[in-house]
């Protein structure tokens, strides 16, 4: 299965913010949207960083309620990497545990054309194993 597979059932919206919007405005967006993560776009449509849950939390931790005027560009998580829709599911699974997040911009060509959470790259495997044992059922019956 591959980041495209996922894409193919969820879709491509992606929740994004400015460098200069705050941390409460982004903390507001992943509260109603319910979603862990929103990503900070520059004014060339280029990945600028990502904020998440997370992020929003250590800036509480270290600012206090101030933090919440902060603009995302002082929490944001500025090393994103990205995947690619052609990546395996395995690979994108590695990347997030090595660099302990939870949420991967799939990019092509240079262009911003998704997310997967890994609670999206949990069910897609969850539902190729739960096919791979049905077949596996199907064979044995058969054989």
């Amino acid at each position: 299965m591959f980041v495209s597979d996922i894409l193919a059932q969820k879709g491509g919206l992606v929740f994004t913010v400015t460098p200069g919007t705050t941390v409460a405005q982004a903390a507001q967006h992943l509260s109603t949207r319910r979603i862990g993560s929103v990503l900070v776009m520059d004014g060339t449509e280029t990945i600028a960083g990502i904020v998440s849950e997370r992020d929003v939390v250590r800036a509480m931790a270290r600012h206090g309620a101030s933090a919440l005027d902060l603009e995302v560009r002082q929490v944001m998580t500025r090393e994103v990497l990205t995947c690619h829709p052609d990546d395996s599911i395995e690979r994108v699974m590695g990347l997030m545990t090595a660099g302990r997040f939870r949420h991967l911009p799939v990019v092509e060509r240079g262009e911003l054309i998704g997310l997967v959470s890994i609670g999206d790259v949990v069910k897609a495997r969850l539902e190729e194993t739960q096919h791979e044992t049905e077949a596996l059922k199907a064979y044995i019956v058969a054989g």
